[in-house]
C-alpha cells in the first residue's frame, strides 16, 4: 500500500503533504463550527451470495432515508467478499450502494476504479478485501466458477479467480493510486488535489463528485469539530500463543474437520428449505473462520505495525491539545470488545484490544499530566463480527475504561448468534479472579427475537447522531431490515443515547 501511495516520495516530502490526513470539501479542518450533524455507518456488506434476495440492497434502502442530509458515510470494512476481488465490485458493491456513485444510475458501465461518489463514502480495510488465492485454487475457482454460479454452491459464488492483490482492488476503488499517474504529472496532481491545510501541513482534499480517494490505508478528518480516525487493523492482529496453549490449539483443530465434514454432508441433501440452507452455509462458515484463527495461532507471530500504532497515540494526544476539538471517534474493522460467538475469544479480538489499550494507557499517561480528565476516545466503531452490537467498558484500569463501543458488521453477508456465556465480557486478574471488563447492552443478528418467525436473521447499519456544542452527546439509531415469510420487514428501532 505505501508503494501504491508512492509514500514519502520527493515531490510529497517537498510540499509539505502529509498522507493521513484528510479534509472533506464541505468542511475546513480548522473552522470552530461546533453544529450538531449525523452519519451512516454499515460493515460487512459486500455480498452477491443471496441471489433472490439482497441483504445489502435491502440495507442500503434503510441507510437511502437518511442519506440526503448526512455528513458523510463509514464503512467499517469488508467491502467487497469473499477475496475482496475487482471482478466482485459491480454486482457485490456498485450495484446495492449505486445511490452513492457519480452517475449510479448507470452501475453496470462503472469500473471499481476511479469511482466517484456523490457524498463521502468512507470505507477502512476488511480481513476480506486483502485476501489472495493459492494458484492452485484460483485454477480450479476459474474453472468452476460457471457451475458454481449456476447452482450458487455453498458461499463460493463470491468467488471468481483472482483474488484482491494484496489489497490493491481495495486500492484502485478508495486510495489515491499516485503509482499509476506518469511521473511527469505527478507534481500537477499533487498541486491540484492536494490543497487543504491542516496544522500547517499540506493534505488532500475530498471533492465529491470530482475527486473522492483516500490518502492512504489509515487516516484521520475533521467535521464540525470531532476528529475521526481510520486504522487499518489487519496489520495489528499478530497473535501472541504460548507453547503450553499448542496442543490443545492442535486438537480443538482435528475436531473442526469433522464438524465441518458434518456440515458438507448436510449440504448435500437437496431437501432443505432456504432456511436450513443458509443455517447450514452460516455454521460452515463459522467453523471455517475458526479453523483459520487456530491456524494464524499455530504460526510464528508476525510483525505488529508499530508505526500506525505511534500515529494513533501521537494524533489522539494532538487532538486533545487542540482546543478546536470536541470528540473523537476510532473506526477499525476488527472489533477490541464483542460477545458474537465467533469472534469474542479470537485471537485477532484479543490482539486488537491489547495493542489498542496500550495506546490508549500511553495517552491518559501523557494527558494526566496535563490536567486533562475527560475520555480518550467518545466512540469505537468497528466490523467484523456479524452483527450489531453496543457495547461499553468498565473500570478496566486501562486508557480504555468508560468507553462506547459500536460493532457494525451485519449489513449483509452472513448473520452470527451472540455466544452462549451472555453479555458481560471478563478478563482474568493476576490472583486468577474474573473481573467484569465490558457489557453489552443491545445485540442484533442470527437469533434475534424479533425476527424469530423467520429465523431470526435481522440485517443492520446505523445512524450516529452527534449533537451541537460541548459536551458531545452521541445518539444511535439502529436501522434494521428482517426477513420473514420471504417478505421483508423494517423494524421500528428506538434511539439510544451513549452515556456522557
Amino acid at each position: 500500500m505505501a508503494t501504491r501511495i508512492r509514500q514519502g516520495h520527493p515531490a510529497i516530502q517537498s510540499r509539505n503533504i502529509d498522507q493521513t490526513r484528510l479534509v472533506l470539501d464541505s468542511t475546513n479542518a480548522g473552522t470552530l463550527d461546533e453544529g450538531g450533524f449525523h452519519f451512516l455507518v454499515l460493515g460487512d456488506s459486500g455480498t452477491g451470495r443471496h441471489r433472490r434476495h439482497s441483504p445489502p440492497r435491502h440495507v442500503a434502502e434503510r441507510l437511502l432515508e437518511h442519506k440526503s442530509a448526512a455528513a458523510f458515510l463509514l464503512h467499517t470494512g469488508d467491502v467487497v467478499y469473499l477475496v475482496g476481488a475487482a471482478a466482485q465490485y459491480r454486482n457485490n458493491f456498485l450495484r446495492p450502494y449505486r445511490e452513492w456513485l457519480s452517475h449510479g444510475e448507470q452501475w453496470q458501465q462503472l469500473s471499481p476504479q476511479g469511482l466517484l461518489f456523490n457524498q463521502p463514502f468512507l470505507p477502512v480495510l476488511g480481513n476480506h478485501d486483502y485476501y489472495d488465492l493459492h494458484p492452485l485454487i484460483s485454477a480450479v475457482a476459474a474453472i468452476t466458477l460457471p457451475l458454481r454460479s449456476r447452482l450458487q454452491w455453498l458461499h463460493d459464488v463470491d468467488t471468481g479467480w483472482q483474488g484482491s492483490d494484496q489489497g490493491g482492488a481495495f486500492a484502485q476503488a478508495f486510495l489515491d493510486v499516485l503509482s499509476d499517474i506518469p511521473a511527469n504529472q505527478l507534481e500537477a496532481h499533487l498541486d491540484h488535489h492536494y490543497t487543504a491545510e491542516w496544522d500547517g501541513q499540506r493534505c488532500l482534499r475530498y471533492q465529491p463528485n470530482l475527486h473522492t480517494r483516500l490518502p492512504n490505508r489509515y487516516y484521520r478528518f475533521r467535521h464540525a469539530g470531532v476528529d475521526v480516525f481510520a486504522l487499518d487493523s489487519n496489520t495489528l492482529i499478530a497473535p501472541v500463543t504460548s507453547a503450553g496453549d499448542r496442543w490443545l490449539l492442535q486438537q480443538r483443530l482435528k475436531s473442526l474437520e469433522t464438524e465441518q465434514l458434518r456440515c458438507l454432508k448436510a449440504l448435500s441433501n437437496a431437501s432443505q428449505n432456504e432456511t436450513e440452507r443458509d443455517g447450514l452455509l452460516e455454521d460452515l462458515e463459522t467453523l471455517q473462520e475458526e479453523q483459520l484463527d487456530l491456524q494464524r495461532r499455530l504460526q510464528p507471530s508476525q510483525p505488529v505495525d508499530s508505526q500506525q500504532l505511534n500515529w494513533l497515540r501521537d494524533g489522539l494526544i494532538a487532538s486533545h491539545r487542540d482546543s478546536q476539538a470536541r470528540g473523537r471517534i476510532l473506526t477499525l474493522h476488527h472489533p477490541p470488545y464483542v460477545t458474537e460467538r465467533t469472534k469474542w475469544s479470537q485471537a485477532d479480538t484479543l490482539a486488537v484490544r491489547h495493542r489498542l489499550r496500550a495506546v490508549l494507557d500511553d495517552v491518559q499517561t501523557q494527558l494526566e499530566g496535563e490536567g486533562e480528565k475527560s475520555r480518550i476516545v467518545d466512540l469505537v466503531l468497528s466490523g467484523h463480527a456479524h452483527c450489531l452490537e453496543v457495547l461499553r467498558t468498565h473500570d478496566t484500569g486501562h486508557g480504555d475504561a468508560h468507553t462506547n463501543w459500536v460493532v457494525c458488521g451485519g449489513s449483509g453477508y452472513s448473520l452470527r448468534n451472540q455466544r452462549k456465556e451472555g453479555p458481560e465480557i471478563k478478563e482474568s486478574e493476576s490472583q486468577g479472579e474474573q473481573k467484569l471488563m465490558a457489557r453489552s447492552e443491545l445485540y442484533i443478528g442470527r437469533g434475534w427475537p424479533q425476527a424469530e418467525s423467520g429465523g431470526g436473521a435481522a440485517y443492520s447499519a446505523l445512524r450516529v447522531d452527534i449533537s451541537s456544542g460541548r459536551p458531545l452527546k452521541i445518539r444511535l439509531t439502529p436501522l434494521v431490515s428482517s426477513r420473514q415469510d420471504q417478505e421483508w420487514t423494517q423494524h421500528a428501532m428506538d434511539t439510544i443515547d451513549l452515556p456522557l
